[in-house]
């Protein structure tokens, strides 16, 4: 189970970035030759270029003049999925070292470059992606291009950072069992995906982690870090002179043959499954309802989002009703589709004492059930339908935001008119549709559930015959 804050953080800010304006251009702005506007008329996206290098590499340009700034986001199409089991963490390791030096800095000197433009390198491993991020003042624009490519382009992939980073890599996974929530969501993605490696976490397992040698990295980073397997976004203040810089600068990176990863299927749901992880001394415990879900591309995104948000997508949804408000069960529960560029899966988390650990899982699967028999009603779906539009407009706040959802769509092949006709389309999903996909996507006799409590809630749960495994 991906949490939201990362696994669906990608899929989610695609659902979301547009300008609510009538206008092709927003104050202060200055396209330039070679950009376009893309509306239906009540929503205009900011004007934007886009550019594919000779090596392949797509870069889209925004030009944003209401700040002096600029900011570079360079997405490749790579994460845990392009590792092996026997070498997971791989990507992360080596996307982490891309700050740790390069053939001309070491790490103390990349840190302080960019320090001195007021900024710092953001790197983000993930299971489809990885991306690089960073910004400073529009004063500072040729040193930071400069610095990026220097860190994308040519790191060192020292023996002495490789070590470094690894251990603290390592102390991080251990870190992770101390937290009962974090550890029943790792948990839970191994229980639902098994030898795919959306079950992994992204930086790895300790075991595989400690064999990534130096050598892996270097053919890793040289595999798959290419300009034809990746996507840029330039975005902020600078004119035609600089937009030229970019690409004679980024058009020098050599591109190679991006080979294709075959992934094992996660495991059939044949049933109803329950698994217990018991620890002696939990106070309490952390449930988890999964089921393999839809591809970001699947036809009926957009009904699933409207579908989830009436069930356990907001604060008036029918989990939390039912099993906060009503039963006073738990102080959380949500559910929500973590969509990705293979088949992700539909997820159900909260926790409770330990005393209705047994209460709230029936509580919570007969929500599910009664949903996808029953479906909403019309003033459900409609109240869910609002929340969606009215959150909406909360993403055109940054410039920033429109050039990471057009590179995130062009990954996941959705048309850019996703973000210009959102509130058109959730607008005219009807309920009959938003239950027909639901109870398409959701069979609730086939989920699987994963406990983790203390040994003492083994007897609540015997009717489902479970797994049972004891930790120390």
């Amino acid at each position: 189970m991906k949490r939201i804050s990362y696994a669906l953080v990608l899929p989610l800010i695609c659902s979301s970035l547009i300008s609510c304006s009538s206008s092709s251009k927003q104050a202060g702005s200055k396209p330039g030759k070679g950009y376009v506007t893309k509306g239906n008329g009540s929503f205009t996206l900011q004007p934007y270029k886009e550019v594919t290098l000779e090596n392949g590499l797509k870069i889209v340009f925004i030009r944003d003049m209401t700040l002096p700034r600029l900011s570079l986001t360079l997405m490749f199409k790579t994460g845990s999925v392009q590792e092996t089991e026997a070498k997971a963490g791989l990507n992360a390791l080596t996307a982490y070292l891309l700050e740790q030096g390069t053939q001309s800095r070491n790490a103390m000197k990349v840190a302080d470059d960019f320090g001195q433009l007021g900024s710092s390198l953001d790197v983000s491993p993930g299971a489809d992606v990885t991306t690089v991020y960073a910004d400073s003042l529009s004063t500072g624009s040729d040193f930071l291009l400069d610095l990026f490519v220097d860190v994308v382009m040519n790191p060192a992939f020292k023996d002495a950072e490789i070590s470094r980073l690894r251990a603290q890599m390592l102390a991080g996974l251990q870190k992770k069992i101390d937290n009962p929530s974090s550890y029943a969501d790792d948990r839970m993605d191994q229980y639902l995906y098994g030898a795919h490696p959306y079950a992994r976490d992204v930086n790895g397992t300790p075991e595989a982690l400690r064999g990534v040698s130096k050598q892996d990295i270097i053919k890793h980073y040289l595999t798959f870090y290419r300009p034809n397997n990746a996507s840029l976004a330039v975005v902020g203040s600078f004119g035609d002179d600089f937009e030229k810089r970019v690409e004679e600068i980024f058009g020098k990176w050599t591109k190679r043959t991006i080979p294709v990863v075959n992934t094992e299927a996660p495991p059939v749901i044949d049933d109803l499954k329950v698994k217990l992880i018991v620890k002696k001394g939990l106070q309490q415990t952390q449930i988890r309802i999964s089921g393999l879900g839809i591809a970001r591309s699947d036809e009926d995104y957009l009904r699933l989002r409207l579908a989830n948000e009436a069930l356990g997508g907001g604060f008036a949804s029918r989990l939390n009703q039912k099993v906060r408000d009503d039963l006073g069960l738990t102080y959380s529960i949500y559910s929500y589709f973590d969509v990705r560029k293979e088949r992700g899966s539909f997820d159900v988390s909260t926790f409770t004492k330990n005393e209705t650990a047994g209460k709230t899982l029936e509580e919570a699967l007969k929500v599910i059930r009664d949903y996808s028999e029953q479906g909403a009603q019309e003033p459900e779906v409609a109240g869910a339908r609002s929340q969606l539009i009215g959150q909406f407009p909360r993403a055109i706040e940054t410039a920033d935001r429109l050039a990471y959802n057009i590179l995130a769509l062009d990954f996941y092949g959705i048309p850019v008119d996703y973000l210009t006709d959102f509130n058109k389309n959730v607008g005219a999903i009807k309920a009959t549709e938003a239950n027909k996909a639901f109870k398409k996507a959701v069979d609730p006799s086939k989920l699987k559930v994963l406990i983790y409590g203390d040994e003492k809630i083994i007897p609540q749960f015997e009717k489902y015959k479970p797994e049972i495994e004891r930790m120390k």
